[in-house]
């Protein structure tokens, strides 16, 4: 077994390697974790004991499991083949017809760039649910055929297992998303398993426990709350799941 000191090296090392490759700052990667920024320095540098609920909020903010910062990662460059770089631009050009023609399909639902913001993913969604994109407005909005207005949402399984909600919660946020419906799509990677539908009212226990929170912390904004998955399974109706 690992001494503390060694766990802690771990975990720090992991913690300064991810947030690089994602190309996040400590001060970001503090406030998507809603942990004070000096914390992360002390946390990188192994100087300071982690607690787990901090840690379960760093990896949360990573998007990565909890194994991935305890356990210590191991490079293998040489089974790493790289190709030339002649060789990939032949092979992303030879791929171009298709994603030109997802693209096109994409702008004609009002999705400027299906690399951006999810937007191939959300494109997915709107073809199988039949909605529409409101262009402009906060969030992945869309409405139906009937004029209902809802908040599109999505999660990668191999990542979290949990919803991401906004960066500035609040009771203006809270009282906007009290009026529309909400579509959960859960993917696996990019292969899209399951899509979700759940009224507002079904949402109501977390408007319920946000706004208290932000009332007991006197008016600051909520940092990200999540919707676990698990709540969207038991609650939501099945609207696509996959063969």
């Amino acid at each position: 077994m690992a001494s503390k000191e060694v766990l802690l090296g771990i975990i720090g090392k992991n913690i300064a390697r991810i947030r690089k490759e994602k190309k996040l700052s400590q001060e970001e990667l503090a406030n998507l974790a809603d942990i004070d920024r000096t914390y992360i320095g002390y946390i990188e540098n192994a100087k300071y004991n982690v607690t787990i609920v901090k840690l379960l909020q760093i990896a949360e903010a990573l998007e990565v499991s909890l194994n991935e910062l305890i356990n210590e990662y191991i490079s293998q460059p040489e089974k790493i083949e790289i190709a030339s770089p002649q060789s990939l631009v032949a092979k992303i050009n030879s791929l171009m017809p298709g994603i030109r023609e997802y693209q096109q399909l994409a702008d004609e639902h009002g999705i400027n760039d299906i690399f951006q913001d999810n937007g191939g993913k959300l494109l997915q969604v709107l073809l199988i649910t039949n909605l529409k994109i409101l262009p402009g407005r906060e969030g992945n909005d869309a409405v139906d055929e009937h004029g209902n207005e809802y908040e599109l949402k999505s999660v990668n399984i191999k990542l979290t297992k949990s919803f991401s909600t906004h960066h500035h919660m609040n009771p203006i946020i809270i009282k906007k998303y009290r009026k529309v419906g909400w579509i959960f799509a859960v993917y696996e990677g990019i292969e899209l398993v399951e899509i979700y539908k759940l009224k507002p009212s079904q949402l109501e226990p977390y408007y319920k426990k946000w706004k208290e929170k932000w009332h007991g912390e006197g008016g600051k904004d909520i940092n990200n709350p999540k919707i676990p998955l698990t709540f969207v399974m038991e609650h939501g109706e099945l609207l696509y799941k996959r063969n």
